[in-house]
């Protein structure tokens, strides 16, 4: 198994310092999430979840555009750690504005998160994504510069720890890899904050 995990573009939100409110992508964001469109084109891809965040869903829908049959899943277990407690995200006629047979999952607002209860959640959606597809699937999970360094931390399965971040520039994409040598399951990183696509 293959799990992408891939920051969104630039936003409004990362040019004036406030990255955890809804806040759309900027033109170089959007030039950017086009640009990652692009690196995915050629990729085998089964499945993309996205955070229910605007700049995520647009973000996934470049990926899309490239993979019209393969099915996007907008999942609130994705937004931003710091979203506000009760929000999450824009109506259902929005999202699929942008990606019209994106399947909803039901809202659930995070609550007040600390950095662990956070860390937890992280573990939860790899976890989820491990049960829910095949050994041999290659999955896209499109999210956030803070959830994203949870995120990989509970792909690689480290333990938690405190004030730790991976960086994650926009549209940077990181790959862990699930094999299976000799019987024995591995985890493999391989690549971490990729942005080599908009060079």
């Amino acid at each position: 198994m293959f799990i992408y995990i891939v920051r969104h573009g630039e936003t409004y939100g990362n040019l004036n310092g406030d990255g955890f409110t809804e806040t759309d992508l900027t033109p170089n964001g959007e030039n950017q999430a086009d640009l990652l469109g692009a690196r995915f084109k050629n990729e085998k891809i089964d499945k993309i979840y996205t955070s229910p965040l605007i700049r995520a869903v647009k973000t996934a829908g470049a990926i899309k555009n490239h993979h019209k049959d393969v099915p996007v899943i907008i999942d609130c277990s994705l937004l931003e750690k710091g979203t506000d407690p009760e929000y999450t995200g824009l109506p259902d006629t929005d999202l699929l504005k942008v990606i019209p047979d994106a399947t909803i999952l039901p809202r659930k607002a995070l609550g007040f998160e600390n950095d662990e209860i956070a860390y937890n959640r992280a573990k939860s959606v790899i976890n989820k994504i491990k049960s829910e597809n095949d050994f041999g699937s290659t999955i896209v999970l499109v999210a956030h510069g803070t959830f994203n360094s949870y995120l990989v931390l509970a792909a690689l399965d480290f333990p938690f720890k405190e004030n730790f971040n991976f960086s994650h520039l926009n549209t940077g994409v990181t790959l862990v890899n699930y094999l299976k040598e000799d019987g024995v399951i591995k985890t493999k990183l391989k690549f971490l904050n990729d942005t080599s696509h908009l060079l």
